[in-house]
């Protein structure tokens, strides 16, 4: 699959991230040149290396309007083209420990939104003139199962991650005729160093998808026919279950301890 993107030009952001690290690393070994975009140059630093001059890392912030735009012009004075963009840029919290709505402060809020939300209508602005420009492009912004059913504790991430999904539905009636394609994946819970951010607390969901299942859902979508596309798919570990021991045959007497 990922040689459907030999010589493709994608930018991904939250490049240093579990989700984000996967899709490089693909990306790469399929022959893409890649746009790393995260604010930790020594976390891109090994993941760039292997692509050599494919692979092209920018120190930037997604929640700044400056950075996205020299995000976008640095790709293409590199380039030449911005073919996709996968946005999977986020937080889950800024405070030690989750919180009710009622402990949550203003400053937590403004981030979590300036990141999870923010970061995704100023990336998508960014590139959107180079690709309606081209008459074709990819968008793909990552949001969660939490953007489809609250969860307690996670108001701030719930309601960014709602707001993703209302942004690129309406971004894809806006853009989908000019030949930009924007779609939307929503990942259950993913083993990644998300979870840190919770604290002592330590919650950690028992089963968990991979960084690279959902890097491969994420380069499937984008690599999907012209005239396909995919409305907001949810995916899932599987559940392991319990198993049963088979019933003893019947007429078989079970020994008595």
């Amino acid at each position: 699959m990922t040689d459907a993107f030999n010589g493709k030009t994608v930018i991904v952001t939250g490049a240093s991230g579990g989700i984000g690290g996967a899709c490089v690393r693909q990306l790469l070994a399929g022959g893409a040149n890649v746009v790393l975009v995260d604010r930790s140059a020594e976390k891109m630093a090994p993941l760039a290396e292997p692509g050599g001059e494919r692979a092209l890392a920018l120190v930037a912030d997604v929640a700044s309007e400056a950075d996205m735009a020299g995000m976008a012009e640095k790709t293409i004075a590199r380039f030449g083209a911005i073919d996709a963009l996968v946005a999977a840029a986020g937080i889950l919290r800024t405070s030690a420990q989750p919180r009710t709505v009622a402990d949550t402060d203003m400053d937590e809020w403004r981030t979590i939104l300036a990141v999870n939300l923010t970061g995704i209508f100023l990336s998508n602005r960014a590139v959107l003139p180079q690709m309606l420009k081209q008459g074709r492009g990819d968008i793909l912004n990552v949001s969660s199962t939490s953007g489809r059913q609250g969860r307690p504790f996670d108001a701030a991430y719930s309601a960014s991650k709602f707001g993703v999904v209302g942004f690129s539905e309406s971004l894809a009636e806006e853009v989908g005729r000019s030949g930009v394609r924007v779609q939307t994946l929503l990942p259950d819970a993913v083993d990644t160093p998300i979870w840190e951010q919770n604290g002592s607390a330590g919650f950690k969901p028992p089963q968990m998808l991979t960084p690279e299942r959902v890097a491969e859902a994420i380069l499937y979508m984008i690599s999907l026919p012209r005239d396909t596309y995919l409305l907001n798919p949810t995916i899932y570990p599987t559940r392991q279950r319990a198993r049963r021991k088979p019933a003893a045959p019947a007429g078989e007497t079970k020994a008595l301890a």
